[in-house]
């Protein structure tokens, strides 16, 4: 599965929407402030960007709030075990599958 790299900075409006949108749809994250992360900070000079939200989906790099293209691309979603609620990430792309928690070995659907 892809991971998601969100790249944002405390004081950008949109990057408090991108968490949101990506809260609301199940989806796992890595942030990155890029005031106080160097190694982001350089990452988006190198390659020329010059605003965040930016998303590194896998090898795909979305900047700002495409919701679109971003469903387009991540291929998981978060789903919460009923019995002991740990958090599993399981794939998108795989239609309606049963996943084991490796938490409580229970059972979880996906869809």
């Amino acid at each position: 599965m892809k991971d998601v790299v969100l790249l944002t900075t405390k004081t950008c409006s949109y990057c408090k929407m991108a968490k949101d949108f990506l809260a609301q749809n199940h989806i796992q994250y890595i942030e990155k402030d890029i005031n106080f992360d160097a190694e982001a900070r350089n990452e988006l000079a190198r390659r020329n960007i010059n605003g965040v939200p930016t998303f590194f989906i896998g090898d795909d790099v979305v900047v700002g709030l495409d919701k679109a293209k971003i469903l387009e691309l991540v291929d998981h979603r978060i789903v919460e075990c009923p019995n002991c609620h740990a958090k599993l990430r399981v794939p998108t792309n795989k239609g309606a599958i049963n996943v084991r928690c490796p938490k409580c070995k229970s059972s979880v659907a996906s869809h």
